[in-house]
């Protein structure tokens, strides 16, 4: 298939397909990468089955293959498995020894949740894969032939399409020139908001070479006392830094009364906001710890009045670049922040990283190869990223807590360059990618209009299992600045929000397997990922798969080493 532009005409004959994402044609169409990428139903599928695909004919027909019979072990600290952040994520290097074991050169693989898209990932290294990996598959599989195979992967969800399309995509020769180009310029006018004057033995030096580059900033809640009404910075009263550890009850320092964090109301702060045209009242945390690097050493350091000056300088400025500003959506796993206050996109963000990463985004002037490293980046730099003590010291570690939107007590404000140029470095490791072998959609799973009759050969996927994550709820911010969202209207959940229960996740589940025996070719195989441990979840895929048509013919454990994961295989039955 060749390039193409999508238009509105190629949206028009997908509109009413199931899954259909929320955002105007124009940004859809910015957003999309024709004919192998559309963050809307590709309506360019059926033509890519036509030109890569064999046609399904009985009498000819002699595919055979046995039950995979191995159980595999897989880390995620592969460097691809490590490019980009989701939710969950399969290791590609797992899914290809399946891949190997049920397909032949040429094959064409579904997965209708694609994620991060590791299954496209997966059936692109099965063309040429490096020695260490032929060698570990080749342990596991009997009879490996490899070469090229063909991937159709889909998901509802906006960010995880267009982290698989990039994925599934190599980078253009001038892009580290582009980067490090982005990155001077963004240095250039954004490397002051995290300098501070370095203090040698509690002496602050006085000279202009004296300045530290911060690497992140701790930040405190500050409660109002129950008793006496005082405020309290929570890291001052709670918190035995050299001991590492966070007092369940401590003292009042004004009435010296002896209470606990949950005692206590959220002093506020109050500001009026320019881009929502409103005032806006949210907790309030106050800077407590600077950690900074100074010729190449670390050192910790109480913000000065120096480094108070220059929040309160930034805090009180404007940001001169686009940022969303959408207020989140009413969820199962929105209230911790809203109930803080923080009730849209950008009061996720402290003012500098979100100076910093309004900025990036303006220069990346849509580059998706530069937007594939920036999502990766801005889910890490939200307010969601909590302090921890590991291994004797505060702050290694931390990360946002999976699975809601937090907010914590103590959070870390990283510095967002050294984390955009890591980014962005690590995008040269997609030489696995060669483009034609995948396409990407982003629509449903119930509906798959596009896609003919008999004619996919496998399908290898992992569902959403109940209600362990709510996807569109945890992918709003970084939707946000893609300016497309998941329609959450086909979201196979158990959500409250949305009043899905057990059986609208099993009607959602069924219509989806349907669907997959539908295209799939007579006598091939489905290998379906499950992870939960309710028994309604289980009964609820299990009866969905049978309703379908499929026959459960083996279940294997994948092991991926942080967590263990049931995995069925399925064949369909004549």
């Amino acid at each position: 298939m060749v390039k193409r532009k999508l238009t509105k005409e190629d949206l028009d004959k997908v509109r009413n397909i199931e899954g259909f994402p929320i955002g105007t044609d124009e940004d859809i169409i910015a957003l999309s990468d024709a004919p192998y990428y559309t963050a809307c139903p590709n309506p360019f599928i059926k033509e890519f089955i036509e030109e890569n695909g064999t046609p399904y004919d009985e009498e000819t027909d002699d595919y055979h293959r046995e039950p995979f019979a191995s159980d595999v072990s897989e880390g995620k600290y592969d460097p691809i498995y490590k490019l980009h952040t989701y939710h969950t994520k399969v290791p590609h290097l797992a899914i290809m020894r399946y891949i190997m074991n049920y397909t032949s050169p040429g094959d064409i693989v579904l997965d209708g949740f694609c994620g991060t898209g590791m299954t496209g990932v997966a059936a692109n290294i099965c063309e040429n894969p490096p020695l260490e990996t032929r060698l570990k598959i080749e342990a596991d599989v009997n009879n490996c032939v490899w070469g090229k195979r063909y991937a159709i992967i889909n998901d509802l969800s906006t960010i995880g399409t267009f982290i698989s399309a990039q994925y599934n995509k190599s980078v253009s020769p001038d892009f580290n020139i582009t980067a490090s180009n982005l990155m001077s310029a963004l240095r250039n006018e954004c490397d002051w908001m995290f300098k501070t004057r370095h203090a040698n033995e509690g002496f602050v030096l006085d000279n202009s070479m004296s300045y530290g580059i911060i690497n992140y900033t701790v930040w405190s809640d500050v409660l109002i006392c129950p008793h006496c009404g005082k405020e309290i910075v929570f890291w001052k009263a709670a918190v035995e830094k050299e001991k590492g550890k966070i007092n369940n009850h401590f003292l009042c320092p004004e009435c010296g009364a002896k209470i606990k964090k949950a005692q206590c109301e959220h002093a506020k702060k109050v500001f009026y906001d320019t881009r929502l045209g409103r005032t806006v009242t949210i907790s309030l945390q106050v800077p407590v710890l600077i950690n900074y690097t100074y010729n190449g050493k670390r050192y910790e350091k109480t913000p000065d009045e120096e480094d108070l000056s220059l929040v309160n300088k930034i805090e009180s400025s404007d940001i001169p670049y686009w940022y969303p500003t959408d207020e989140l959506p009413k969820g199962d796993k929105t209230g911790d922040a809203t109930h803080l206050g923080i009730t849209n996109v950008h009061l996720f963000y402290t003012k500098r990283v979100l100076y910093i990463l309004s900025a990036f985004y303006d220069k990346a002037k849509g580059d998706k190869s530069m937007l594939f490293a920036f999502t990766k980046v801005a889910n890490q730099m939200t307010k969601q990223y909590r302090l921890t003590y590991m291994n004797g010291c505060w702050g290694a570690g931390g990360g946002p807590m999976s699975g809601t939107l937090y907010i914590p007590s103590l959070l870390k404000e990283l510095n967002p360059l050294p984390f955009l140029e890591k980014a962005l470095e690590l995008q040269g490791i997609r030489t696995y990618a060669q483009e034609g072998n995948v396409i990407v959609s982003c629509q449903s799973t119930t509906d798959y209009t596009q896609i003919p009759e008999q004619s996919i050969d496998y399908i290898f996927t992992d569902p959403p299992f109940g209600s362990n994550l709510m996807y569109s709820e945890l992918n709003f911010l970084w939707e946000s600045w893609l300016k497309v969202k998941t329609s959450n209207k086909d979201e196979a959940i158990v959500n409250n929000s949305q009043h899905k229960q057990v059986n609208d996740y099993m009607d959602l589940m069924r219509r989806c397997f349907n669907q997959y025996y539908r295209v799939l070719k007579p006598g091939r195989w489905i290998t379906v990922e499950f992870h939960n441990s309710k028994n309604s979840i289980w009964n609820a895929i299990q009866s969905a798969l049978s309703s379908a048509g499929f026959i459960v013919a083996d279940v294997r454990t994948l092991m991926l080493r942080l967590r263990s994961l049931l995995h069925l295989s399925a064949t369909r039955s004549f």
